[in-house]
């Protein structure tokens, strides 16, 4: 019978049964992004929570780009804690909902606080993820709390729905996702071959410059102290970790608006001349592989040398932002006048530059070779280096005090702050170089970002299937009732599974574990090691070979010493603080026939 309220239209659908486990519910829902946002307003509506509680975690502000598909954010919240603002849009939709908003990041870090106790008192757990790592995190912790997790996705008009249920289904981690490939380190540096090659130079171009470099060299100064005490250490012949790094900020520190110019329009030459005339003197357009084959064929492509044109406006931006994003860096003042074409190009006119000379650095063409750690760039001739900090200290160039850099960390949601101007300019430059497609600055944007694209009508219907699937999970269906769904709204495509069983794991005759299965030993302040073995042995007929808690090997019969451990309290060998009353433990097992096998984790009770 209707009872008056809002939610008669929602007993009509799922029953008063299902009503009554909504309002009651506790859950705890990761993540305030497009996704999250659509489940609050699902929840909202739903009346979840209302007599129970939900709990809600992000750490992240809300940002300008995320307006357009995170619908319970408004301009005037930009900077604002994503899950406070959430909740407060949720319960105005619905007041009666009772929800606790946090800022903490879910990891190891923060399991004080997102505790065991605190996932025991939940009904079930919703992941609102962008992340693989903490999908698998967030997987482990319900696995090891028995708890149901919800897990949901979208990329563009894709999405994906997942449920995982305690001694039903399979858990996230049980199927592999396809690897992650980063671009081959030679690719970006030498090779690029699309657009997304030279977005992805620009950006590291950007936080090697603008960010590490500056970072780095407070750092240096910061430890090893004043100008006059490292030329001592030099002279003493002490090796000091990123030196070559901090010579060549030394070298071609700028001190005036000009000087930033002059160093911006180097870098062009550098990057967009030089090292295409680098690459060509190493491999001649007639260069051929050991196989005869020629070395510059699909997907190398060879680059063109550029000449800087004060009149082409690619050009000139680049030398502009790179010189204003310079002048940040090194505290120099500049004013928006500095930056008009007349002005940019009298300066820029009076750079010498030097004439190109063959350089002899190997260029790498290995795609397996990692980007090689710039602190361990060696200096050879430490005289040259004493003489340069020398000279740098009676200039003035270096004082006592040394002042520290600002390093500037990429925002991209800003339209001033010139970062993706940066990007912009410097990868379409690249691209012109090696003949590749340019990027408008959206694309620039999106890729340099790491922006997911995100549609709207693809986040509502993974969050309204998977609140679907949470009533199913409440009202503990059966395994056969429930679905996993795979999407595409660009075919449109709807693809329903029923979640894979948990598989089991025959120990030996007759048992059978899953990877929802825990032991559990209690012991008391007294209880020994070998009492613990003894326990399992006799509760599951099977013997213990090893035992390990965390990274710690408490037993491992092989290992020198650890018999002698047997006699000792297992307190005293598994040092925990003194609140904790249990701990989890990883053990390996052996048959009848002396085969060594993984058991269930192992809950074993101090008390």
């Amino acid at each position: 019978m209707p009872r008056g309220d809002r939610y008669d239209g929602l007993r009509a659908c799922v029953g008063d049964t299902a009503c009554e486990r909504l309002a009651s519910a506790h859950i705890f829902m990761v993540g305030c992004g497009a996704i999250g946002c659509e489940m609050l307003k699902n929840y909202a509506l739903l009346g979840l929570g209302i007599n129970g509680l939900i709990s809600i975690t992000d750490h992240d502000l809300i940002e300008k780009s995320n307006l357009n598909r995170q619908f319970l954010f408004r301009s005037q919240h930009i900077q604002k804690p994503k899950s406070v603002v959430a909740a407060f849009a949720a319960q105005e939709i619905n007041p009666s909902v009772k929800i606790t908003a946090q800022q903490m990041k879910v990891g190891p870090q923060t399991e004080q606080m997102y505790s065991d106790q605190f996932f025991s008192k939940q009904d079930i757990v919703i992941n609102a993820l962008d992340n693989v790592e903490t999908r698998r995190y967030m997987d482990s912790r319900c696995v090891t709390n028995q708890k149901p997790l919800l897990d949901s996705g979208t990329l563009g008009a894709k999405g994906h729905i997942q449920v995982i249920v305690p001694h039903l289904t399979e858990s996230y981690v049980s199927q592999q996702d396809p690897v992650e490939h980063d671009i081959p380190y030679c690719t970006v540096k030498s090779f690029p071959a699309v657009t997304e090659h030279t977005i992805q130079w620009a950006r590291d171009k950007f936080e090697s410059a603008f960010m590490m470099k500056p970072m780095i060299y407070n750092k240096f100064w910061s430890s090893h102290g004043s100008p006059e005490s490292v030329i001592q250490k030099l002279k003493d012949g002490k090796n000091l970790e990123n030196l070559s790094l901090l010579v060549k900020t030394v070298a071609n520190q700028p001190t005036t608006w000009s000087s930033c110019c002059y160093l911006a329009r180097r870098k062009f030459e550098k990057y967009f001349n030089h090292k295409a005339r680098n690459l060509l003197h190493a491999f001649p357009l007639d260069t051929r592989l050991k196989d005869g084959t020629l070395f510059w064929q699909s997907p190398k492509r060879p680059p063109i040398p550029l000449l800087f044109d004060s009149k082409n406006s690619l050009h000139r931006e680049f030398v502009a932002v790179t010189a204003r994003l310079l002048a940040e860096v090194y505290n120099v003042k500049m004013n928006n006048q500095d930056l008009l074409p007349e002005k940019m190009e009298k300066v820029i006119s009076e750079v010498e530059i030097a004439s190109w000379q063959p350089s002899f650095k190997t260029i790498e063409t290995d795609e397996s070779v990692k980007r090689p750690d710039p602190s361990t760039t060696c200096i050879d001739d430490l005289q040259t280096v004493i003489l340069l900090l020398e000279q740098a200290v009676q200039t003035g160039r270096l004082k006592s005090d040394v002042s520290s850099l600002k390093p500037v960390v990429f925002e991209k949601d800003s339209e001033t702050n010139g970062h993706i101007d940066y990007i912009f300019t410097a990868s379409n430059l690249r691209a012109v170089m090696y003949n590749i497609d340019a990027a408008d600055r959206l694309k620039t944007k999106r890729i340099a970002g790491r922006i997911v694209p995100a549609i709207a009508t693809t986040t509502a219907a993974v969050a309204g299937l998977a609140s679907i699937e949470l009533v199913k999970v409440l009202l503990q269906a059966p395994l056969e009732t429930y679905k996993n769904c795979f999407l595409n709204l660009a075919l449109p495509a709807f693809v329903y599974s029923e979640p894979a069983a948990c598989s089991k794991t025959e120990l030996s005759d007759g048992v059978y574990v899953t990877l929802w299965d825990r032991w559990e030993v209690k012991g008391h302040p007294d209880f020994t090691l070998s009492e613990f073995l003894q326990t399992v042995l006799a509760k599951h007929k099977l013997s213990v070979a090893m035992v390990v808690h965390g990274v710690k090997m408490v037993y491992v019969p092989v290992m020198p010493g650890h018999k002698k451990r047997l006699t000792q309290l297992m307190i005293k060998l598994i040092k925990v603080p003194p609140v904790q009353t249990y701990v989890d433990l990883t053990v390996s097992l052996e048959d009848t026939l002396g085969n060594e096998i993984a058991g269930p984790p192992i809950r074993y009770f101090f008390k």
